[in-house]
């Protein structure tokens, strides 16, 4: 789940309560302050830009029916990402030690009755149709003192067990957190504006949740406040989010200034006192554990520099550490492209360190480089596509290239041939194989029981189709004595009879809808539930269904998904074997492919995007030599600083060159002969240029813009340790 976060198909439902009628619930006057900065940095277009009937703000809403009205709404738009977000005071029911979040009329005497019971609002978001959830909770129990925040995670962590679902809680279970009427925010809801305001330094280009977590945990533990906690499942701590505002404002590096100053906004130092010099040497060491063996093939690059950091001297582990974090975010967000980011932040600190040494402020150096960047990741192009996404063979190539014969690689292709790299997730399983999850909505009336008015929710539940209403009774009371289960009946009616003989028997939980939609194809919802439980009978066991006032959600009921509709899950052994790790890389740059396009890989294309900086650089430095009065030194320090990205933008060709034992001046003067011919490459495979799109050599366009985005931030580290 690496694709990032579309805010043309995602949507944001912030809630707060800040007053309430009960004397013993204290008015939280911060939370307005919360919903109203939240709103706008998520609708900023710097950030997520989300349009403003996309970031909507529920605000001290009375009744807890209200709040669902529109929790169900959204739950039922096709969205991309789905953030929902509450602040205020959160009660616990002592009768079932379960989590209420308050409303104005909430009273801390009866909050089950007069509360939002979050066992409903798990019911609501775990069918939504949004392919990421992200829950934000800051809130309080009423036992705290007035003022005193407190976060419910050790009862919320286990009772929102959605796939694809990351909660950001504000404290642990047990330690308090203050948020008096003194203060703008509450406290993590404002440590968490920071980051997303601020930007983390160094950081990737876009943040995570897992970022925002990690940041605002920094912020709460360096002021003295309660730790938020964090729960996950699958990828999605990793999902790109919104834009990292301190790499695209550039901010930092310049409030620095010629004197050196620090910049308004504190960021906390990451080089902890290292000299720069000594972070450019252990980059080098570092770095040097992975170019020996860089090119095709199933070695490990994170593995091999974990091995060299271990053994090597403490002085050099910075700047080890340095390239460890580049080559884990291009693993976490592309699959791939490690080992390539490696050798050119390696090279273009290198040259920046260089540069500086020989007298070039560091201002002239790192703002150049910034330009470069600017102008390679506009000839890349944007990976924001419109379009289709990529033929499916060609995200076949550029897993092959960057993975190599992965059979778990193979097993996702193959998954990805059916529904796409959208609606392909990972899963846990002792043998590799496929398996298809679907997914059926329909508009429903209930007809059993006859006074829901609230969403009802069934897991693992029989599902029957009765097209004419006859229920088999004495056949479905023997599957009831053998496993008492919920059991949903689909039916245009259904005696009363038929239900008080079964309610017994299946856990007393039955339900009957009826569809509503006049065209409903019977025969299709009889061929989805199947025959297999009851021969001559539309029987199957799905893995939950929502039954609201208005329409029923069943999950993963085990007929083919129609097209467009459900996922298909690839079982590819337990996390943190090397099948599972596999699959997920190979998942993950598909999906970079799918979303970005590819262009010719084997370090070609970056190759081909430095040497089209050539004529622009040098334009630029006859420019700037005339406007400083063409001083003698003038045109060899912007020299130095204008061929920095494009010499670091070769290495990696230059040394998949070297490793399979040629020329790279000879190799290079060969692609510079035909650099119109952006297809033309160096295979390493047969040892001479060929066409690498004809060979099957790609590279995804978002995994070679992360090279490009992850070294030039590396070089803030550089310039922290100045």
């Amino acid at each position: 789940m690496t694709d990032p976060a579309d805010p043309r198909r995602s949507m944001a439902l912030l809630i707060g309560t800040s007053t309430y009628e009960s004397e013993k619930l204290s008015p939280l006057p911060a939370v307005d302050n919360n919903l109203d900065a939240l709103a706008a940095a998520l609708r900023d277009s710097r950030t997520w830009g989300l349009a403003q009937d996309r970031c909507l703000v529920l605000r001290n809403v009375r009744e807890p029916g209200d709040i669902l009205l529109e929790l169900l709404r959204v739950a039922r738009e096709p969205l991309d990402t789905l953030l929902v977000y509450f602040a205020g005071h959160g009660l616990i029911d002592p009768t079932a030690n379960e989590l209420v979040l308050a409303t104005t009329r909430t009273t801390a005497t009866e909050p089950r009755l007069t509360g939002l019971h979050y066992p409903t609002v798990r019911s609501v978001l775990r069918n939504r149709r949004a392919r990421r959830l992200l829950v934000v909770l800051d809130c309080c129990f009423s036992g705290r003192a007035v003022d005193v925040m407190a976060d419910p995670s050790s009862v919320v962590v286990g009772q929102l067990p959605i796939e694809g679902t990351y909660i950001l809680a504000s404290t642990d279970a047990v330690t308090p957190g203050k948020a008096t009427g003194e203060d703008q925010y509450t406290a993590f809801t404002g440590g968490l504006l920071q980051v997303i305001g601020g930007g983390v330094p160094g950081g990737r280009p876009f943040l995570t949740p897992g970022d925002l977590f990690h940041h605002t945990r920094d912020l709460m533990v360096g002021r003295g406040w309660p730790q938020p906690t964090q729960c996950h499942e699958d990828t999605i701590r990793e999902l790109p989010l919104m834009r990292n505002l301190w790499k695209t404002a550039g901010r930092w590096l310049a409030g620095r200034g010629s004197s050196g100053a620090t910049a308004p906004l504190h960021v906390p130092d990451r080089t902890g006192g290292v000299d720069a010099s000594d972070l450019v040497v252990g980059a080098r060491i570092g770095v040097s554990a992975i170019r020996p063996r860089y090119g095709p093939g199933s070695h490990d690059s994170l593995a091999a520099l974990g091995a060299a950091i271990a053994r090597e001297d403490p002085r050099w582990r910075p700047g080890m550490e340095l390239i460890r974090d580049v080559m884990t975010a291009m693993r976490r967000e592309y699959g791939d492209g490690a080992a390539t980011a490696a050798i050119v932040t390696e090279d273009l600190l290198s040259g920046v360190h260089a540069a500086v040494a020989a007298g070039t402020p560091w201002q002239e150096v790192t703002g150049r480089v910034q330009e470069q960047a600017e102008a390679v990741l506009h000839w890349l192009g944007d990976p924001a596509r419109d379009g289709e996404p990529g033929a499916v063979e060609d995200l076949g190539r550029a897993v092959a290239t960057a993975l190599g014969a992965l059979p778990e690689a193979a097993l996702v292709m193959s998954a990805i041939a059916h529904l796409g790299p959208g609606r392909v997730e990972i899963t846990s399983g002792a043998a590799a194989e496929l398996s298809m999850v679907s997914g059926l909505a329909l508009d429903t009336a209930v007809l059993v029981p006859n006074a829901a008015a609230r969403p009802v929710t069934f897991y693992e539940p029989y599902v029957l189709v009765a097209p004419e209403g006859a229920v088999p009774v004495e056949e479905l009371q023997r599957i009831g004595w053998r496993e008492p289960a919920p059991l949903l009946i689909i039916a245009p009616r259904v005696d009363s009879f038929t239900v008080s003989a079964l309610y017994r028997l299946f856990a007393r939980t039955i339900a009957v809808v009826r569809p509503t939609d006049p065209a409903v194809d019977w025969p299709a919802l009889c061929a989805r539930a199947g025959d297999a439980l009851l021969p001559g009978h539309p029987l199957a066991r799905a893995s939950a269904a929502l039954i609201t006032p208005a329409s029923t959600t069943i999950t993963a009921l085990p007929g083919t998904a129609p097209s467009g509709t459900g996922h298909v899950l690839v079982h590819a052994g337990p996390p943190g074997a090397s099948g599972h790790a596999g699959a997920v890389r190979a998942l993950t740059v598909a999906r970079a492919a799918a979303r970005s396009g590819v262009r010719p890989g084997g370090g070609a294309t970056l190759y081909r995007a430095g040497r089209a900086l050539g004529s622009e650089d040098r334009q630029h430095r006859t420019g700037r030599a005339a406007r400083m009065g063409g001083g003698r030194d003038a045109e060899p320090r912007l020299a130095v600083d204008g061929g920095l990205l494009r010499t670091a933008l070769a290495a990696p060709l230059r040394q998949l060159v070297r490793n399979a034992g040629q020329d790279p001046d000879a190799m290079t003067a060969l692609l510079d002969a035909a650099l119109a011919d952006l297809a033309l490459g160096f295979e390493c495979e047969v040892g001479t240029v060929t066409d690498l799109c004809a060979a099957g050599v790609l590279d995804p366009v978002a995994t070679l813009r992360g090279v490009v985005e992850n070294a030039t931030a590396a070089v803030s580290r550089y310039v922290a340790a100045l």
